[in-house]
């Protein structure tokens, strides 16, 4: 009996065997397997070429998760398909009802072996395309790029919130940021950027990769937690190449005063660390009260972020900080700043008039500076003031005495770079610009500039590879986004850069920069009416005098006027405006009633400080329609020393376009339509400035209105990418109907 059992487990094992061989010869025989093989090769190239396409298209990440599912449902259907069908020379039938010895499934499944090696070789082909892209990225001639590392160099990532309420979060950045302002005072150890430290904070990202990123041979990270009355930090320090430990260290305190806390876990953290790498030792100080430090800290905090509303909250901190301690001198110099930033001058991001600002932020600088003349913040914004008042060369000297005093301090260093760009000192602003992004390449402000300095002198090379070193570290933020609409502009590809700055825009809406160059692309576009939205003034004043509303021209003029609001960096746009709605007179007595005189505005607004257009051309404009030939002359002939200046920039469209305009005042015709070709050709999108008045001697020549129609096309051609209607050009002298809000 139990032999029988025995036997017949066998034989239905036996009948198992062979049913399942069956099976397997079954679907080898359907090329169900081949079938399986290609169905995933294809489905790897599909989603690679997808990848390039939607990212190309800026595409929501949701629409490649719909690729991927559709292809991963499509996989069962399609091996049932080739289970159930064959492909016959009719085409395809049920497989029951093929006949075997008619059946070519075996030429169509060397038909699959054909198609599934020539996919495997394209499978090869981007993978090698990937890497040597890969590689070239690694590799790209960025001029700021890190190319030595030193093992003197430490990045100082934000601590890590860890308590159960996490309300510490300001505790921990400042405690961060106190070691790093520490360490940065060692002579002789690269410290990376703030920014750029604090860029990986909530991520996951490998210290190796962030060593290599921020080009460190060490990072020091940490944690805060806070129980009841208690706190626990922890510091470690890492050799970035292969994760070792150098030092770690628990500190475990009453939290009776977080600012005596603070300063013994520095001290201690900062001495360990510098034995570790240099060798010295400093010593960390307590300054202040220690709810008056707290709420420095969530001041500082804010004030980081440039976003308005927090701007106002660290601005009410700031006045109890002082209330309390009101010769804190930290807290003086950021009083000083958070006042300047909530004004409305260039690059701030409020809206009281800086006239009122001005005067409050001098008088906090000064004071931080008798209570402390060591430091560097106060000096930072001292220079910044002083920049915007035009005293360029004090300017200089009091940031390079915050930079000897903390040379990690990036808004410093960009600041210095805009001041040196100001007196024509290209160069070195450039140089300084270079030295902050290696240090500190996610530091918004320095990375934009350096992207604008790059496409000023054409090197557009340099412009993108600075901005995907960047990417590599923020991903696609809106300071990258508005260094790609920088790019983009100067190139002439003005769709693609209003597509980028109305992202920024979007993240960051309140930005003067960002307005700019928005305002450009948009001008460029001829979409007047977005200018009228996100504008500044003065380009709401260009799309004014554009559409022909003469009288709210004059409306924004009289504004600025009442509030005393006289704009010496927008006085080319100004000037433009007011020519085109045929307001000359009224150009030349906005300038006198500004500066008392042409001269007094020559003297304080010298125009080689610039390197776009400026005023000069509208100027002699106008004092060619008053009849005041000398005065139009000696303003053409200052073009003229101008652009001698600027060999650097023959190949930008900026230049060439004040060539085309400074040969046209001159009366050589035939010279400034050859400059206004050069123009066009390097980019120059819009016709904002060939509607200038002062090409109004060559609008009747053939080859003037050739460039007229080509520019319209070039529009047209940027408007159809983002489904705009052709420009309907609005004549000089149109009749408009009165504008309504």
């Amino acid at each position: 009996m139990r032999l029988r059992c025995i036997c017949e487990c066998l034989a239905s094992v036996c009948r198992y065997t062979r049913a399942v061989g069956n099976l397997f010869e079954e679907l080898k025989r359907r090329n169900v397997f081949r079938v399986a093989v290609a169905y995933v090769i294809a489905s790897w190239l599909v989603l690679q070429v997808a990848d390039i396409v939607l990212q190309g298209i800026e595409a929501p990440a949701w629409v490649m998760k719909v690729f991927m599912l559709v292809l991963a449902l499509g996989f069962p259907f399609v091996l049932m398909f080739s289970w159930a069908y064959e492909l016959t020379p009719e085409g395809i039938k049920k497989e029951q009802e093929v006949d075997r010895q008619e059946s070519i499934t075996p030429h169509t499944g060397r038909k699959l072996n054909i198609i599934t090696i020539a996919m495997l070789v394209a499978v090869l082909g981007v993978v090698v395309i990937e890497r040597t892209m890969m590689h070239s990225d690694h590799a790209a001639p960025v001029a700021a790029a890190p190319t030595e590392l030193s093992d003197k160099s430490i990045a100082v990532l934000a601590f890590e919130d860890l308590s159960p309420e996490g309300d510490q979060e300001y505790f921990a950045d400042g405690l961060s940021e106190e070691l790093l302002n520490v360490l940065a005072q060692v002579s002789d150890l690269k410290v990376a950027g703030r920014t750029s430290s604090f860029a990986f904070k909530g991520t996951n990202k490998d210290l190796r990769e962030i060593g290599e990123l921020l080009n460190v041979a060490h990072i020091l990270e940490g944690s805060v937690r806070k129980a009841g009355n208690r706190i626990r930090v922890t510091a470690q320090l890492i050799k970035a190449d292969d994760g070792f430990h150098l030092f770690s260290e628990t500190y475990d305190r009453d939290l009776e005063d977080v600012f005596a806390v603070q300063d013994e876990i520095a001290a201690e953290i900062s001495k360990a660390l510098l034995t570790e790498i240099v060798g010295t030792e400093v010593i960390v100080k307590a300054q202040t009260d220690t709810e008056a430090y707290e709420l420095f800290l969530m001041a500082r905090q804010r004030i980081h972020s440039r976003d308005i509303l927090n701007l106002r909250e660290a601005n009410s901190m700031l006045e109890r900080v002082l209330d309390i301690d009101p010769d804190y001198p930290p807290a003086l110099a950021q009083k000083a700043l958070v006042t300047y930033l909530m004004s409305d001058a260039l690059g701030a991001y409020g809206d009281i008039p800086v006239s009122e600002a001005m005067p409050t932020a001098f008088g906090y600088v000064e004071r931080a500076l008798a209570l402390d003349d060591s430091l560097a913040e106060a000096y930072a914004v001292q220079g910044l003031l002083l920049d915007d008042l035009d005293r360029f060369e004090e300017a200089i000297a009091a940031l390079e005495r915050a930079r000897e005093l903390n040379p990690t301090m990036s808004d410093a260093a960009n600041w210095l770079s805009t001041s040196f760009a100001a007196t024509g000192r290209w160069d070195e602003g450039r140089g300084v610009l270079e030295e902050v992004v290696v240090r500190d390449p996610t530091y918004g402000p320095a990375f934009n500039n350096l992207t604008a300095e790059y496409t000023r002198t054409s090197q557009f090379d340099k412009a993108e590879a600075l901005m995907s070193r960047v990417a590599r570290i923020v991903g696609d933020n809106d300071d990258v986004r508005m260094s790609k609409g920088i790019i983009a502009t100067m190139k002439g590809e003005v769709a693609d850069a209003s597509r980028h700055f109305k992202r920024s825009f979007e993240l960051n809406p309140s930005s003067s920069v960002l307005k700019m160059w928005y305002g450009f692309s948009l001008a460029g576009l001829a979409d007047y009416d977005t200018m009228l939205v996100v504008g500044l003034d003065e380009h709401q004043m260009i799309a004014y005098g554009e559409q022909g509303y003469a009288e709210k021209v004059h409306e924004l003029l009289a504004q600025f006027e009442r509030e005393s609001a006289f704009m010496p960096r927008a006085l080319g746009e100004i000037g433009q405006a007011l020519n085109r709605v045929g307001s000359s007179e009224a150009l030349i007595a906005y300038v006198e009633e500004a500066y008392g005189s042409l001269e007094r505005l020559l003297i304080e607004q010298p125009y080689e400080q610039g390197w776009n257009t400026g005023y000069l051309g509208p100027l002699a404009w106008a004092y060619r329609q008053r009849g005041d030939e000398q005065t139009a002359t000696d303003l053409v002939e200052r073009m003229r020393s101008h652009i001698a200046t600027k060999q650097d920039m023959q190949e930008n469209w900026v230049i060439q376009g004040a060539m085309a305009e400074y040969e046209a005042l001159s009366g050589n015709d035939d010279a400034a339509l050859a400059a206004l070709e050069r123009a066009i050709d390097a980019g120059l999108r819009g016709m904002v400035f060939l509607n200038a008045p002062q090409f109004d001697g060559l609008r009747e020549r053939p080859e003037f209105i050739a460039l007229s129609e080509r520019m319209l096309a070039l529009i047209d051609e940027q408007r159809a990418i983002l489904g705009m209607p052709p420009y309907r050009p609005v004549q000089p002298t149109e009749k408009r109907p009165t504008f309504v809000n």
